[in-house]
């Protein structure tokens, strides 16, 4: 069946998008060209600029699809889980799991997102939109989790969002570098002591049944 003109520059979209990010976090932003990007993506430099006129107009547009993906992914985890517990761990083992999944190259992404802001104003502006409306839409969604599982977070729901990210963050990064200093079990007690998980809705998987990865 023939494609559309639309439906094959989606698909062009999508292959630069996926190309750059996966080059943006194995090599840093500043090392990777608009050639590199391309050449990844199986098209020419020039599909790069007719799609977002620049590399800085893909890393923002890049922005955008990695906010999306990753809540959506980290939801997911959630949804399919059983206990809260569960959930909990379903979360952790999405970000920091064995390297099968999309957490490592979303992690790594961010340090270089974050990195590139902390010089560039127009990369910070766009990060700082991104990170608001994500944080809105966790709150949201903390807010109607702990009603049904009968948690009770530390502050308000946003401000649960916000320490919940740092939280993740900073356990992801400590487990990158020493995963034996990060159990499975630790960061789930960490997840469930802020979100005010009663004890007996914790639950106490053994690491056994999440892996460990080894940076």
């Amino acid at each position: 069946m023939t494609r559309t003109q639309q439906e094959r520059k989606a698909e062009t979209r999508g292959r630069l998008l996926d190309a750059a990010a996966a080059l943006f976090a194995s090599r840093g932003i500043d090392a990777v060209s608009v050639d590199a990007v391309a050449e990844a993506a199986g098209r020419t430099s020039g599909a790069v600029y007719a799609h977002f006129g620049s590399k800085q107009g893909l890393l923002l547009a890049l922005l955008d699809e990695w906010k999306q993906s990753m809540l959506t992914v980290l939801f997911a985890a959630v949804a399919v889980a059983g206990e809260p517990g569960d959930q909990l761990a379903a979360v952790w083992e999405s970000l920091a799991g064995d390297g099968a999944g999309p957490g490592r190259a979303w992690s790594l992404l961010e340090d270089e997102l974050w990195l590139r802001a902390s010089r560039d104003a127009d990369v910070a502006a766009v990060l700082t939109e991104r990170n608001a409306e994500a944080r809105r839409i966790t709150a949201r969604q903390l807010a109607v989790w702990a009603l049904r599982v009968g948690a009770t977070p530390v502050g308000d729901a946003e401000t649960t969002a916000t320490l919940l990210r740092a939280l993740l963050r900073g356990l992801e990064l400590e487990h990158r570098v020493d995963p034996a200093a990060v159990p499975p079990a630790t960061a789930v007690l960490g997840l469930a002591t802020l979100l005010g998980l009663p004890p007996d809705r914790q639950a106490d998987p053994p690491d056994s049944h999440l892996t460990t990865r080894r940076p």
